[in-house]
């Protein structure tokens, strides 16, 4: 649980604590997180989210319901998830060329309430590859492919099922 925290806060921090949507997925992938911010209940994102990423042929890998762990302890946080996932073939693509970039996986994504909103925020499997050297043209492609299809995972929640 501590892990999940861990990376909340570095969004958090790395954001500045704004909800600004930081997303371009341009050749040289600069942006780190792709975040939407919508005014729907937090019950009907999760449900949504987790649909699409299904529906995209991903396997839930874990949910983790942060804020009831943090309620457990006594202290007060709005709601918030962590929806881990993946697709095998894609972790695969990767894997082969690094597997140092396991440390990046799954994919995960980060669900929270925040005043009349509810926040989304994934880090793109893209922005990771810049931390690693000799990233074969295989793990270009499909880090790129999953970064795009994380987007479109987010963005079809705007929508619902």
């Amino acid at each position: 649980m501590k892990k999940f925290i861990v990376l909340f806060l570095f969004v958090i921090i790395y954001c500045g604590g704004s909800v600004n949507n930081v997303f371009a997925l341009s050749k040289n992938n600069n942006k780190a997180f792709y975040i939407l911010k919508i005014k729907k209940r937090f019950k009907d994102v999760v449900f949504n989210l987790k649909q699409s990423i299904i529906n995209d042929n991903y396997v839930i890998v874990s949910v983790n319901p942060i804020s009831q762990g943090i309620q457990g302890i006594g202290k007060k946080i709005s709601k918030l998830d962590v929806i881990e996932f993946c697709n095998l073939s894609y972790a695969y693509d990767i894997l082969n060329g690094n597997k140092n970039y396991a440390a990046f996986m799954p994919c995960r994504v980060a669900v929270y309430k925040q005043g009349k909103y509810v926040v989304i925020i994934g880090f793109l499997p893209s922005f990771a590859l810049k931390f690693f050297k000799n990233n074969t043209p295989m793990m270009k492609k499909t880090a790129l492919k999953v970064s795009r299809q994380m987007v479109s995972i987010i963005n079809s929640v705007k929508d619902g099922f």
